[in-house]
């Protein structure tokens, strides 16, 4: 292992928001178009969007405080596992500054991970674009100090423009806002999907009392499926912006000569808009969808409503599902970007993968 006695790794305080933005946007996906993941204009009201209980660790030179070389959280999470509420810890938001990289930031942040997991159980999980997981060299390497990461199922994220539909008959299903009156329902359908391993555990009472874990929601931003005074399927509408957002960089030279003409023939045709450098893409996320036995149709019905109804011109609606969730099918016939995640479990003693029932799993894409 690397020595790391120069490197300080601590528990992220308040007065290191202004050093944590800075280091996201010191940190950006690199491609084609270049990208800053970022959470202006407080770090922490994402953390606490991402999980419930956020632990964000930071690394710094000891002689040098203040300037971050590294991050990532470990936050605490309710989830459905096996039908049963858990506590589940996710490992996001790692990044490394460039002058921190060739190990040693790296393995002091994992080492303190490792201390952490021994304290309050014994994996956790993460969730790794494809682009990213040659530049972190954190996976399939062996490397002393790391934990096993046990791959657990790949993630398609969908961007999809507005103002497209795809119905083909009349679903029979009435679409319309929740509201206070409907909190039993919209609580009884979140309760009904336990049976999705990964399923957030969910209170409505939370959501309208204002939970940070609910930031920027209210309960007319769910939509629900209704036959009569029945509610058979939910998804909520989420607009982060305030607290989250994906900022270009750079584009490729290429890309930048064909973008005006590209936003004219997706102004025309459908597609995904792409904003000026330093501009922020806009889209709202589909959040807590549950459906009465996992019926498409019942979603479909839900995502005609909000890309008709919901999502205005230049934006587009994210949603995500593991490649083998029978719902994913639904959003073949649309035109669509597509980007691809793999979910991991980590562990230093085993393999938790075989406790866990095989089934439909759920991944939030809004809270990634």
């Amino acid at each position: 292992m690397p020595d790391t006695s120069e490197i300080l790794v601590r528990p992220a305080c308040p007065e290191d928001n202004s050093a944590l933005l800075d280091l996201l946007r010191r940190t950006p996906q690199m491609g084609s178009v270049t990208l800053t993941f970022e959470r202006e204009t407080d770090f922490f009201s994402g953390a606490r969007v991402a999980c419930e209980v956020p632990q964000v660790l930071v690394a710094e030179r000891r002689e040098h405080p203040g300037r971050l070389l590294g991050m990532v959280d470990i936050g605490q999470r309710q989830q459905y596992l096996n039908g049963q509420p858990c506590t589940v810890k996710y490992l996001h938001d790692l990044r490394i500054a460039a002058e921190g990289r060739g190990g040693r930031v790296l393995a002091a942040l994992f080492r303190a991970i490792a201390t952490a997991m021994q304290a309050t159980g014994s994996w956790m999980e993460a969730v790794i674009l494809e682009d990213n997981l040659v530049p972190l060299g954190i996976v399939g390497r062996g490397r002393s100090g790391l934990p096993n990461f046990y791959p657990n199922g790949r993630i398609t994220t969908s961007l999809l423009p507005g103002r497209q539909s795809r119905s083909r008959a009349d679903s029979g299903l009435q679409i319309r806002a929740a509201t206070a009156a409907d909190a039993q329902q919209l609580q009884q359908l979140w309760q009904q999907a336990s049976s999705r391993q990964g399923f957030p555990v969910y209170q409505v009472r939370d959501l309208l009392e204002g939970s940070p874990y609910y930031q920027g929601l209210r309960i007319e931003d769910y939509w629900l499926a209704c036959i009569g005074q029945r509610a058979v399927g939910v998804v909520g509408v989420w607009d982060q912006k305030a607290f989250k957002q994906t900022r270009v960089a750079r584009y490729s030279p290429w890309l930048a000569a064909l973008r005006r003409p590209y936003n004219l023939y997706s102004q025309l045709f459908g597609g995904l808009h792409l904003p000026a450098v330093g501009n922020t893409f806009s889209y709202l996320n589909l959040h807590g969808l549950s459906v009465l036995n996992d019926d498409p149709l019942i979603f479909q019905a839900l995502l005609e409503h909000v890309l008709v109804h919901q999502v205005q011109p230049q934006q587009s609606l994210v949603c995500g599902f593991f490649d083998d969730d029978p719902l994913a099918q639904v959003l073949r016939p649309y035109r669509r970007q597509t980007l691809h995640s793999r979910h991991f479990l980590l562990s230093y003693d085993h393999d938790p993968r075989p406790a866990q029932a095989r089934g439909p799993r759920h991944v939030e894409i809004a809270r990634l």
